[in-house]
């Protein structure tokens, strides 16, 4: 299936612009990195339109995977406060929205760039700021989207590893070690991949894509970041500490466990995609597998269980 550009900007705001034109955004790609590969994008542009706009449409296959409701919400959230660009309109019947497009300086972070002090900090600034608005109209749970694509798997037979019944067993340990703990729920963008960062050479930060926006907990928002550019522990610590103004055992501990749940979703999700997908050029099973294969050397640390006990 092929998303239709010209039915969704017909039943959009600019409609009935003269001279309207659209060009591919975005490339989809899910190994080694991970970008646009839940929507197709589109650089629109319309006579006597002074900006572009950068139209976001789900793939049919996300369709019972993403809301785009919600992602709708979290961008609106972010414009709100500062931290995400301009939302155009939604066109919620067809799964697409538009945003202001980011022209060239700005361009999405890589890993290398959130590597560096003074980029991560203003990363986590604009985490912080998405946080203090108002509530967001769903709860994003990390615990229940394993449980729900662990259904889903076995729904749509997916291959899944030996270990797969372990590894679940271990989620639900860490899911009754933090009711246990205490959690806090806050609006939370929720996302940690690198290319959902916009960067301008001036040093200004924009937050993009909130399909996983919702009431969470904080520590999971920078768990997920964390995840994805800090290997040693020191390092955590460090993001800990821009975060949390110092670093402690009881922050560090639910960071990494947050972090092995959610690179169990990943799993899971990249795995379930690789199986359903018709776009079989896409490396969703690539991906899968090194989120499962970061999971599994968490949880054989020889400290993982006491961790549990000290959230």
């Amino acid at each position: 299936m092929t998303v239709d550009v010209a039915a969704v900007l017909a039943a959009s705001p600019w409609g009935g612009k003269a001279g309207l034109t659209w060009q591919p955004g975005v490339a989809a790609v899910a190994s080694p990195m991970y970008q646009a590969a839940e929507w197709s994008s589109w650089i629109v542009t319309a006579e006597n339109e002074p900006a572009a706009l950068f139209l976001k449409i789900l793939q049919p296959e996300m369709a019972d995977l993403i809301d785009p409701v919600a992602a709708y919400a979290g961008a609106r959230a972010a414009e709100r406060a500062g931290i995400g660009p301009v939302v155009a309109f939604g066109v919620l019947d067809h799964q697409a929205l538009a945003l202001a497009y980011l022209p060239p300086p700005w361009r999405g972070a890589r890993l290398s760039d959130l590597g560096t002090p003074a980029v991560l900090q203003s990363v986590i600034d604009a985490k912080r700021t998405f946080r203090q608005g108002p509530a967001l109209p769903r709860v994003w749970d990390v615990f229940s989207r394993v449980r729900m694509l662990a259904a889903r798997a076995e729904a749509t037979a997916t291959a899944l590893p030996s270990d797969m019944p372990a590894l679940l067993d271990q989620a639900w340990a860490i899911e009754t070690a933090f009711i246990a703990a205490g959690r806090d729920s806050v609006p939370c963008h929720n996302d940690g991949q690198s290319s959902n960062i916009m960067l301008a050479p001036d040093g200004r930060v924009l937050l993009v894509d909130f399909d996983c926006a919702g009431q969470g907990d904080p520590h999971y928002d920078l768990a997920v970041l964390l995840n994805e550019v800090q290997d040693f522990e020191d390092g955590w610590r460090r993001g800990i500490e821009m975060q949390e103004g110092r670093c402690t055992g009881s922050v560090l501990n639910r960071c990494r466990a947050y972090a092995m749940a959610d690179d169990l979703l990943w799993g899971l999700w990249g795995l379930i995609l690789s199986h359903t997908s018709p776009r079989k050029e896409l490396e969703f099973l690539k991906f899968g597998e090194w989120r499962l294969l970061r999971a599994r050397m968490a949880l054989r640390a020889p400290d993982f269980a006491a961790r549990l006990h000290r959230l």
